[in-house]
């Protein structure tokens, strides 16, 4: 047989090869399309795995944050009503005295006359903070002896700035928490507002009153104090995360029959890692908070978990 017809023999047979082999293929990619589009006449459910969280109703609170000092409620300083030297010393720095108890005595005789020593007593009930003499000294009443507070009511003193002044008004209810007692709350409300702004710093002092009975508080703690501004007792909240924003509009998406849903609340109050929901929304709807930034309406969605 002559060459070039062997060569054009085999060249054929290969064509004839890979024409088999591309109909095989081709009709493989059919079965293929139609497997992932349809089974049985249905369409495959591909769904989004969502996290969702049932929304209820709780309280929850506008609240201006700031950060104050403790202060005893009254401190006084105690005189001596004669000049001389100190007889003795009846107290302690630390210790606590009653209305009247004697705090020292002062010997005001002079050479050749000879006069019983003078008391000088606490003029409140409260807690030695200062002494401000040693036995032997010589005093006048112009000198303060001691110091003595009270605190079993103490005030905590914050600075308001100037664009929050008009929120804050006496009555208001706060929480303080200090960092000697991170995982206590105490609380109080404002009892005073003062009625100028420092004209270097722009802010407005405000002072709490808080009940202190067990002396917990101590005069010089630094504390973070929530003024509540407003506070709504049968909000419905959601977590804000739930919350994206979508062309300049804050979206929450649902979970409903297995699809998610848009929907366009009226948001409140936010708190921490909460917000409260005015309209758009129901008790017990489950709103998507863990894969909503990856659907749309009418996605269908798979929960993988119920955040409490």
């Amino acid at each position: 047989m002559k060459k070039w017809l062997k060569a054009l023999i085999i060249i054929f047979i290969i064509l004839i090869v890979i024409a088999v082999l591309g109909y095989a293929a081709f009709f493989r990619y059919k079965e293929k399309l139609a497997l992932i589009g349809k089974r049985g006449g249905e369409e495959l459910d591909i769904a989004t795995p969502v996290a969702v969280y049932m929304a209820r109703t709780g309280t929850i609170n506008e609240s201006l944050v700031l950060n104050g000092e403790v202060f005893p409620k009254t401190e006084v300083n105690i005189y001596s009503t004669v000049p001389g030297k100190v007889k003795n010393v009846s107290v302690r720095e630390g210790g606590e005295v009653k209305k009247g108890n004697v705090l020292a005595r002062i010997d005001r005789s002079e050479a050749g006359i000879t006069y019983a020593p003078t008391p000088v007593d606490s003029t409140i009930d409260g807690i030695v903070k200062k002494i401000f003499i040693e036995i032997g000294d010589y005093i006048t009443p112009q000198s303060p002896l001691f110091q003595i507070i009270d605190i079993e009511e103490i005030e905590v003193v914050v600075h308001v700035p100037e664009k929050d002044i008009s929120r804050v008004r006496p009555g208001l209810y706060t929480e303080i928490t200090v960092v000697s007692y991170p995982n206590r709350t105490f609380t109080g409300k404002v009892s005073k507002v003062s009625p100028v702004v420092d004209p270097v710093s722009r802010t407005l002092e405000a002072r709490i009153r808080i009940e202190n009975n067990s002396q917990t508080l101590k005069p010089g703690m630094f504390g973070e104090v929530k003024v509540i501004l407003r506070r709504s007792e049968d909000a419905l909240i959601i977590p804000l995360s739930a919350v994206i924003d979508r062309n300049g509009k804050d979206i929450v998406f649902i979970e409903e029959d297995g699809k998610a849903v848009q929907v366009e609340p009226v948001l409140d109050i936010r708190e921490g890692d909460q917000v409260s929901v005015l309209k758009g929304l129901s008790p017990g709807q489950k709103v998507i908070v863990i894969g909503q930034h990856n659907v749309s309406t009418g996605d269908k969605v798979s929960i993988t978990e119920e955040i409490e």
